[in-house]
């Protein structure tokens, strides 16, 4: 299954959101779910459900479709059941 032209433009406004975040706070990581209230409140999720599972599944996604460099910040940890996502300053000087 590709990804599509939707996917791209919603991976892009995370990207974007992901920055504005980092951009405000003096962080160097986050964990994917901590972000959902500002992508709620940015349009791109409805609701947080399951602590975070939109996202979650829309990082495994791109991942699964070799699309997750569209979210440079974004990167996984493999456990041995399922994968912790984080969000990565990629701005810090």
């Amino acid at each position: 299954m590709a990804i599509t032209d939707n996917e791209i433009q919603m991976a892009l406004r995370i990207k974007r959101c992901v920055n504005e975040f980092f951009d405000s706070n003096n962080l160097s990581i986050i964990e994917a779910k901590e972000l959902m209230p500002q992508f709620i409140k940015m349009g791109i999720f409805k609701s947080n459900y399951q602590d975070g599972l939109p996202i979650r599944d829309f990082l495994r996604h791109l991942e699964e479709e070799k699309q997750l460099r569209l979210i440079p910040q974004a990167l996984y940890q493999q456990k041995d059941t399922n994968m912790n996502w984080f969000f990565i300053n990629t701005n810090k000087k």
